[in-house]
């Protein structure tokens, strides 16, 4: 295209230049070092010729031009979206993008001007944000990363939003004060802030296909924010932050005062800050006052810290996990009547917390952690089974643990007979426990181990049938059973006569 041409065509289009200078403008910002060389690129592609307006469709609006990089790359733009797309990796602006639209601007205003003004006025924010620091202009310039909407597409693909984030959060990061003494706070700050602006995305894509990932970043979110909360509360303070920690206070709050659906993940953050950073017994009971009406969780929560008493009569089987999470706070903190009161609560909600509001592969450890928490309370034999039933098979090894401890190991033998559990597993459920105090009742297991090895017709598996014999004499021997040993073992070879590797192990195992 012509050079008369693209000045006419930059007079035709003045406006939309202007929006598309107007919308650079709201997006980058020259304190940040990765805008500011974006733009200085892009200015040397258009000052070195690097741009070539190809063609114009006038009847489409769309904009065709060839950038001279190290490579050249192709760049379309539409007049009527106000969109430009690039061919090279970069997924947002790029320095392509830019140098076409700075050399549509060129023909219609100076690109130098535009420059010096961009460069000035964001600076002169920032030379204010340094003279006259404050939590508000911090929150504002995090903020300012955040201000492009995130891309649909982030709450269905797990790897673009994780790229995403990163890359907003590298941005607020580089804005951190030079001083010491400033810089982890301002991190807490930029962490806090880009996961409250990323909420809604993240929420949504735990209701997606990615929904284990979503999951495992947020939990390492929050490992970081512990360990600058952690940091935080080590350092020594001066008079000057303590307003930004009362703000920051006051923004943990509100975010945690939300209601949509997500007030357990809310719930799960808010308790970060108030058990890692801000532990003073004072600011806490006036934390607790500063709700209108707090929820009972937070009610809890504080009474947990404090070391007051705690009445809590119902709770829902939806905020099963939140009081899960409040009875290990409560153990932690060594508040006994808070553990019993948050455990008889949660009870009757155990089976409907494991079996819906968790996904298969959390099952077991809860039923650990919630053996662990119910047998430092008081429970009666009836209210133990109960729990056992509610575990389900999950329970199986805590329930063992349990019924070995009460002597009661007929129902042991039972249990596992009931569900086929493998020889490994009656194992780890203590069957060697259950062959030392009663060997009785290991014997029809030892039984039904070796006839399932017998199935396999090997030589091998013969072995294994061998090696479980010798512990069903072992048992017999303790229990004085010998005449039913010699019987059993007996008629074994007598049904099996024709297996003669069978026959062999047998005698090399000193079974007869």
């Amino acid at each position: 295209m012509q050079m008369a041409t693209v000045q006419s065509l930059a007079q035709q289009y003045e406006e939309t230049i202007h929006n598309y200078m107007a919308a650079i403008e709201r997006s980058l910002n020259p304190a940040r070092a990765t805008d500011e060389e974006m733009v200085r690129k892009a200015v040397f592609l258009v000052r070195h010729d690097g741009v070539q307006i190809q063609s114009f469709n006038e009847e489409r609006l769309l904009l065709e031009a060839i950038v001279k990089d190290a490579h050249s790359v192709k760049v379309v733009m539409n007049f009527e979206k106000l969109t430009a797309v690039c061919a090279c990796p970069q997924e947002d602006l790029c320095r392509h993008r830019l140098a076409v639209i700075f050399a549509l601007y060129q023909k219609i205003g100076s690109l130098s001007q535009w420059v010096a003004d961009w460069r000035a006025q964001e600076q002169e924010q920032l030379s204010t944000i340094g003279k006259k620091r404050s939590p508000q202009q911090w929150r504002k310039v995090i903020q300012s990363v955040w201000r492009d909407p995130i891309p649909d597409y982030t709450t269905r693909n797990y790897f673009y939003y994780e790229q995403m984030y990163e890359g907003r959060l590298k941005n607020a990061l580089s804005f951190v004060p030079l001083e010491r003494e400033w810089k982890t706070l301002f991190r807490a700050y930029a962490h806090f802030i880009s996961l409250s602006e990323v909420w809604g995305t993240y929420i949504s894509g735990t209701n997606d296909v990615h929904h284990s990932f979503f999951k495992t970043w947020f939990e390492d979110e929050l490992h970081d924010l512990r360990d600058l909360l952690d940091q935080l509360h080590g350092q020594h303070r001066t008079f000057e932050s303590d307003a930004f920690f009362d703000y920051l206070r006051d923004m943990v709050r509100d975010f945690a005062s939300i209601k949509d659906g997500s007030s357990s993940q809310r719930f799960t953050v808010y308790q970060l800050f108030w058990t890692n950073l801000f532990t003073n017994d004072r600011l806490r009971k006036q934390e607790l006052a500063a709700f209108p009406r707090p929820d009972e969780r937070i009610t809890a929560f504080f009474a947990i810290l404090l070391k007051d008493p705690l009445e809590l009569k119902k709770i829902t089987p939806n905020e099963a996990n939140d009081w899960i999470q409040l009875a290990i706070l409560a153990e932690e903190e060594q508040n006994q009547q808070a553990l019993e009161v948050i455990l008889l609560a949660v009870k009757p909600h155990v089976k409907t917390f494991l079996f819906e509001g968790l996904y298969t592969q959390y099952r077991h450890q809860y039923v650990r952690t919630l053996s662990r928490l119910f047998s430092l309370i008081h429970l009666s034999e009836r209210d133990w089974e109960d729990l056992f039933r509610q575990f389900g098979h999950y329970g199986l090894p805590a329930y063992s643990t349990y019924l070995i401890e009460k002597g009661f190991f007929k129902q042991w033998a039972e249990l596992h007979h009931m569900h086929n559990s493998p020889l490994y597993f009656a194992e780890e459920c203590g069957l060697k426990e259950v062959h030392e105090a009663a060997p009785d009742y290991a014997l029809p297991l030892y039984h039904r181990y070796a006839m399932a090895h017998l199935d396999d017709r090997s030589r091998a598996s013969y072995k294994q049938a061998v090696r479980i014999w010798k512990k069903m004499k072992s048992a017999c021997k303790k229990s004085d059973q010998m005449e039913f040993w010699k019987s059993y073992i007996k008629e074994i070879r007598t049904q099996n006569k024709r297996l003669r590797a069978l026959q062999e192990e047998i005698e090399k195992g000193n079974l007869v």
